[in-house]
């Protein structure tokens, strides 16, 4: 059952009282894929967001050091005012601008790639050390991909005749694969770093949804940008983006780089067709219908760069049986 994730408004109006600031109207703000409740407080100069993690109570720590993290690596990220860690309640400033992906079909969205991979190079040149954002184990790409598979199998395995042997077959398979991504030296990663999750305004990209920063593998975050499971993107588009991102890297480290955006991005995807399944059970249908095909495009695109054939024969079983 999903506990009670409510703002209490009671205390953010205190907040603005105690500040001397007039709020003209609030209401429920459009939450994102997870349980985490947003309302927005307009007041006579501005607007703020308000953001509960009642459902969620650990990821209220962790939003509060991402967002210290990114400020001291100079990184574009709404401040937080106001926090109650008993009410596990943050407020901050509203960008008054849309989310990034009003600019999907726009001369912008070039800007916004490129600046995304700006900050990407920064993050990746930094030699700031922050000792409270914790590190993923090296093996988690892989059982992370095993567990999207292995979740998306079973919610279709009625249309998938002998789906145990596929998925045996499957699972030693993407353990071979995947064994050379728990070789890496970490640097900080969002996890989650697309279109969604960036706020365009003033020229600048902002970012948010932050609060899962963790040190993890270095090519994550530009898989995740350039191989969004919700968008396809042009070849062009996707090297002009890569072009950026490489601008500070040797000719001869690229190839070997590109190889690893695919290979992390692979199993990025896996796990994210076992996201969609996991959303659909919670009652959010809208994810696995919606962005189902394209999850498998760019999972195929990854089998073909790789030329990972045996790989792509077991999960070309899975895909024409479960993408009707």
């Amino acid at each position: 059952m999903v506990k009670n994730n409510k703002i209490n408004i009671a205390e953010i109006k205190d907040f603005f009282l105690k500040k001397s600031i007039q709020v003209n109207s609030i209401k429920k703000f459009n939450s994102d894929a997870s349980n985490k409740e947003f309302t927005l407080f307009d007041t006579t100069h501005e607007k703020y967001l308000a953001l509960s993690f009642r459902n969620q109570p650990k990821d209220f720590n962790r939003y509060i050091n991402a967002t210290n993290a990114l400020h001291a690596l100079k990184i574009p990220v709404p401040a937080v005012i106001h926090s109650n860690r008993k009410t596990v309640t943050i407020l901050m400033h509203y960008l008054p601008s849309d989310n990034a992906t009003k600019y999907l079909n726009t001369k912008y969205l070039t800007t916004i790639l490129q600046t995304a991979c700006d900050h990407l190079i920064k993050i990746r040149k930094s030699k700031v050390k922050l000792g409270n954002i914790p590190k993923k184990p090296n093996d988690s790409l892989r059982k992370s991909a095993i567990w999207g598979v292995s979740l998306y199998v079973e919610h279709y395995k009625k249309k998938i005749d002998g789906h145990d042997f596929i998925l045996n077959l499957l699972i030693k398979n993407l353990k071979n694969t995947f064994k050379k991504l728990s070789k890496y030296k970490a640097i900080l990663t969002h996890g989650d770093f697309f279109l969604d999750n960036f706020i365009f305004y003033d020229d600048e990209v902002w970012i948010i949804d932050h609060q899962d920063l963790v040190y993890d593998h270095p090519q994550l975050d530009i898989a995740s940008l350039i191989y969004d499971a919700r968008r396809i993107y042009s070849k062009k588009i996707i090297d002009k983006t890569l072009n950026s991102y490489f601008k500070d890297i040797k000719a001869s480290q690229k190839q070997n780089m590109i190889d690893s955006i695919h290979l992390v991005s692979l199993a990025r995807n896996l796990r994210v067709l076992g996201a969609w399944v996991y959303l659909n059970q919670k009652g959010k249908k809208n994810y696995l219908k919606s962005f189902k095909k394209t999850t498998w495009y760019q999972i195929n695109t990854h089998l073909d760069h790789l030329k990972l054939y045996e790989l792509k024969d077991l999960l070309g079983i899975i895909y024409k049986e479960t993408i009707s």
